[in-house]
Parts: C-alpha cells; sequence; structure tokens
C-alpha cells in the first residue's frame, strides 16, 4: 500500500480527460471528512467524492483503480464475530450531479471497496481490492460518468468516519472493452422468487414466509461478478431421524459414481439441512468426514440414544420429553473431539477456513415462535447480506438445536432462547438454501447441481378428528414435515429458471418417491415417474428397529433402473470442472 506522503506526491487526475495527458499513475484526492451513522436493517450510504467526467478514450486508458482511505467507526459493538457493517463502495454515476449510481438493467453499479477500519476510535489507512483492466466496471462506465467513492452503514449504532481518501488510477494504452449487459437477470430472479412466494403462502403463515434477500443489496453489480467463477454444486439434506441413514446410503451411491474416496466437502460449495439432516451437513461439511465414516458414526449414535433402556412413560411425564438429550449431546461431543482434536466447547460453527472450500448452514425453531416465525439459521460462514443472530454459537449447539425434535427432545438453550428441531418448519431446507446461494454467491452464479435428498415417503394421512388430540397432532406433524411439496416446487423451477436456465440441474433422491423426473424427449421436458411410488409406514424418529427395514428400501431404491440413471446423470454434472 502507498503510504500517505507517497499518495500526496502524486499528480491529480486531470479535470479536463478530453485533453490528452501522460500515462502514469493519478489520483483523485479528497481532503473532506465525511461521517455516517447506520440506523437498523436498512443501508444508509451517501457520496464522499467522486472524479470528474470522464471521456470514452480516458474511460479505454485506465489500466487500475483503487480506493486508499483514512477512516475509523464507532470504536465498539455488541459482538464482534457479528460482522463489520461499515463499508466503502465504488459506484458509477450518469454525470456529475448524480445523488445516486446509474441503474443499468435494474442493476445499480455499485461494487465493495473494501471494509471500515474495524472496532477503531483511531484513524488509519486502508486500501482496497484493485479494480484491474478487466473488471466489469470498465465495460460499464460510459462517455460523462463519473466514478464515485460512497460510505455505507447498516444496522443502529454503526458508524464510518472518513478523513482523506485517494483514488488510485493507472492509465496506460487504450484497451478494447465489449460493452456488458445484464440482460434479464434481475426480472428472473425476481419471478422466482414471486413464485415462492405464492406457493409458500398456501401452505406457511405469512409471518413464516421464507424471507428473501433486500433487494437493495442483492441487484448491485458487485453481486453479478461471480457469474464467470465456477459453477455451483449444493447439497440439501432433510431430516428423518434414525432415516438419515437412507439419505447418506444415496449420497453415497452418487459419490462412488463421481469419484470413490473424495469427501462431499471436496466436492459441494454448500451443504444445507434441518433436523438429523443438519446434524448430517455438519458431520460431512463442517467436519470434514467421508459418506462411509458419516454412516458408521450416525448408526452407532442413533443406537445410543435411542436405547430402549434409556426411555421410560415416567420420562417422558415428567419432563415432556422422550429421550434424555444428554446422550445426544455426549455423542455430537465426542464427535467433535475425535474430529477436530480439540474441546467441543470452544469449537465454534462458524469457521471461516473450513468455510472456504464447503459452507454448511443449519436450521432450527425458536420455541416462543414456533407456529408463527420462520426459522433461524446458524452458519459456519458469514453470510454478506444478513446479520447473525448468535455469530457465537457452538458447533455442538447447533448440531444439537437443530435435532431438538418436539417430544422427543428437550429444546436447546442458547443465549436465552430455546431451540426446537429445525425440521418442525422446514423438514425440506431448499427455500432457505435458494436464499443462501443468492445472498452468498450472488444471482448471476451458475449451479451445475442441486442435489436434495429425502428420507422416505410415508404413507398417505388423513388429518385426525380434532376431538382427538393426539391422532389430530400427529396428522397435523406428518403434513407439516411432509417434503415433497417443496421437492416439485424447486425441481421445476430450478431446473427452468436458474442460471443456465431450461438445462438440468436438479435431482431429488427419496425412498419410495417413484423417482419423478424431468426427461427430455424430441427437445421437450416431460415430468415422467421412472419408478414405482410406495407408500408405507416408514417408522418412527426414534425407532431404531426400522434401520435394518430403512437400509433394505434404499438399497432397492438405488438399484432401480430409474435411480441408476439419475445417479449417472448427477455425478456427470458435479463431475463437470470438478
Amino acid at each position: 500500500m502507498l503510504t500517505a506522503s507517497e499518495l500526496e506526491e502524486l499528480p491529480v487526475l486531470p479535470g479536463d480527460t478530453t485533453v490528452e495527458f501522460p500515462a502514469g499513475t493519478y489520483a483523485v484526492p479528497c481532503y473532506k471528512k465525511k461521517e455516517l451513522e447506520g440506523t437498523g436493517p436498512e443501508i444508509e450510504d451517501t457520496i464522499w467524492f467522486h472524479t470528474q467526467p470522464l471521456d470514452a478514450h480516458t474511460i479505454e486508458r485506465i489500466h487500475s483503480l483503487r480506493l486508499v482511505a483514512e477512516s475509523r467507526d464507532q470504536g465498539e459493538c455488541d459482538d464482534e464475530l457479528a460482522g463489520n457493517w461499515t463499508w466503502f463502495e465504488i459506484a458509477v454515476l450518469k454525470n456529475k450531479y448524480s445523488k445516486q449510481p446509474r441503474i443499468k438493467d435494474g442493476i445499480k453499479l455499485v461494487w465493495d471497496s473494501h471494509k471500515n477500519r474495524f472496532l477503531s476510535k483511531k484513524y488509519g489507512w486502508e486500501e482496497g481490492v484493485e479494480f484491474t483492466k478487466d473488471h466489469d466496471i470498465f465495460r460499464l462506465l460510459e462517455d460523462g460518468n463519473c466514478i464515485a467513492v460512497r460510505l455505507c452503514a447498516r444496522f443502529a449504532g454503526w458508524k464510518i468516519k472518513a478523513r482523506t481518501g485517494y483514488l488510485v488510477l493507472d492509465i496506460a494504452a487504450p484497451v478494447a472493452r465489449d460493452p456488458l449487459e445484464f440482460g434479464q437477470t434481475k426480472e428472473t430472479v425476481l419471478s422466482i422468487q414471486e413464485v415462492f412466494q405464492e406457493v409458500n403462502s398456501s401452505i406457511l403463515p405469512d409471518s413464516m414466509q421464507i424471507s428473501t434477500p433486500p433487494k437493495e443489496l442483492l441487484f448491485r453489480a458487485e453481486m453479478l461478478t461471480s457469474a464467470g467463477d465456477k459453477p455451483l454444486r449444493v447439497l440439501s439434506l432433510d431430516g428423518g431421524g434414525v432415516r438419515g441413514v437412507a439419505a447418506l446410503m444415496h449420497l453415497d451411491a452418487v459419490m462412488k459414481k463421481l469419484a470413490p474416496g473424495k469427501k462431499p466437502c471436496e466436492v459441494f460449495d454448500l451443504i444445507g439441512g434441518t433436523s438429523t439432516g443438519g446434524f448430517i451437513a455438519i458431520m460431512l461439511g463442517r467436519l470434514q468426514m467421508s459418506v462411509k465414516d458419516c454412516l458408521n458414526s450416525y448408526r452407532k449414535f442413533m443406537n445410543i440414544v435411542f436405547s430402549s433402556k434409556r426411555w421410560t412413560k415416567a420420562s417422558l411425564i415428567a419432563t415432556g420429553s422422550k429421550w434424555d438429550a444428554s446422550a445426544l449431546e455426549g455423542c455430537i461431543k465426542d464427535l467433535v473431539r475425535e474430529q477436530l482434536g480439540r474441546n467441543p466447547d470452544e469449537v465454534l460453527l462458524l469457521d471461516e477456513e473450513s468455510a472456504k472450500t464447503c459452507k454448511v448452514f443449519v436450521m432450527a425453531t425458536k420455541r416462543d415462535g414456533a407456529n408463527n416465525q420462520a426459522p433461524m439459521v446458524f452458519r459456519s460462514y458469514e453470510n454478506p447480506l444478513e446479520k447473525s443472530a448468535l455469530p457465537r454459537i457452538k458447533l455442538w449447539e447447533a448440531a444439537r438445536a437443530t435435532s431438538a425434535a418436539p417430544m422427543y427432545f428437550a429444546p436447546l438453550k442458547v443465549d436465552g432462547h430455546e431451540f426446537l428441531d429445525g425440521g418442525l418448519q422446514a423438514n425440506n431446507p431448499l427455500g432457505w438454501l435458494w436464499n443462501e446461494i443468492l445472498s452468498v454467491f450472488g444471482p448471476a452464479r451458475s449451479t451445475n447441481c442441486f442435489l436434495s435428498i429425502g428420507t422416505g415417503i410415508p404413507a398417505a394421512k388423513s388429518v385426525g378428528d380434532v376431538r382427538n388430540v393426539a391422532g389430530f397432532a400427529e396428522s397435523i406433524a406428518g403434513i407439516a414435515t411432509n417434503s415433497d411439496i417443496t421437492n416439485i416446487l424447486f425441481r421445476s423451477l430450478i431446473n427452468a429458471f436458474a442460471p443456465r436456465p431450461m438445462g438440468k440441474k436438479y435431482w431429488r433422491f427419496n425412498v419410495g418417491d417413484g423417482l419423478p423426473d424431468y426427461v427430455e424427449e424430441d427437445g421437450v421436458w416431460k415430468w415422467k415417474m421412472l419408478g414405482q411410488r410406495v407408500e408405507e409406514d416408514i417408522g418412527e424418529l426414534d425407532d431404531v428397529k426400522a434401520i435394518d427395514r430403512t437400509v433394505t428400501n434404499a438399497e432397492k431404491y438405488i438399484l432401480e433402473p430409474g435411480a441408476q440413471k439419475m445417479i449417472e446423470e448427477c455425478a456427470n454434472a458435479l463431475r463437470e470442472e470438478l
């Protein structure tokens, strides 16, 4: 980074760029102090300074651009792991009189420069990212536009105080660049979200809707810069108690076809799960286990946790829970010690190092909001568009919280909140996984594979007589956790509209589902059943005696010709650019 004295010595970019000037490094300085404070979840922003209008020839001559700024924040916050919510942006203005960034194809032309100096009451210098000559900004600049620096703050109490700034530009020989078009990206994403919300509104209360990322953050040019990156591979795991062994068997079949010996964390960019699917997601992604090791540990844990010696009717009456949660907690903690060699009470779920290769999220339901609030998402990574509610949640706590099925285990208390099984509201986490992709990777990032795995199709249930409280509650619970509706919705939308439209990129495996699939015939995608749908008693979440039956059914399902065809297709999609 250039020193303050070196920055001061840089020649100032000419005010009239229509007059030819020598190649070299120039600066646009600003010595005017400015500060901004966040007030809530909405973003506060303001323009600090900008260049003079740039002519087309000068734009062609820009080889790099970067911001160096002297700044500070408020110096303190409630929890530093919850993120830094003040930052600098680089924006394109239509002209020198513009108060807001230019909009192109519905996309705001702004990019992140760098985060503000974090938790410091002293001013200091920080340098932003370098926008090299191939960056999108130079394909979007037009004759007469200005390049601006913006201050941004979000959430109450967060302040950004800027004292001195320099936009540093390297000017050299002209570079020919093709104009950039965003096309229908915004309209496509909004169309998908609209359909999601319409379907969700018919099966979920209004206050439990899957919240979408803020549009003012999502439709920024910064969020579309990943369009050319390696296509994503994402994995979604349903809940199902002991039947989680079936989900692992399906995944094992895909992994063996794809690349024997590889771990899921080496293949998938994002793994999301709920209930015991969340526990498995943590084992595969955060603890980086192989499918084989995960399957062996999972079966062992289920037999320990749901041992008949641990259950008594008196316990259910006394505590309201059928099983002793300490056994589950013990299994999780032992696994953390075994895999990481660390004290489980010192290991957070949040871990940016492991998240560089594979990101993991799980969901849990707040007990005081189980009927009308969306599940809470716990992540191993930072979501740049959403402030973490519990950034210090431990790995074992997240695994325990997402698995706390009502009536089976007591809720888990973390920082004054009690959490229940995430499957109570989102047994199939695909909706939340889609939003995580939008928020973390951007709406233009292409995806090769959405792999969704269930744990079995239960026999059809009618809603019980409301006068029979136990029967009525059981039938409602069956409907609430049935993942088929979510699967049908996402299979259609993701294949049709997600980046790389009308290409197959969604696969779903779920014992007994009849292997529904889109098949291309004569250039037309048709919905077909590749197998026979089987609805049967798949056992309760804690029925360890049903594990052998689950394994047998899964083996038969995997060997069906239709399943083999889908496994081959899925493995081929995952193999691209692996």
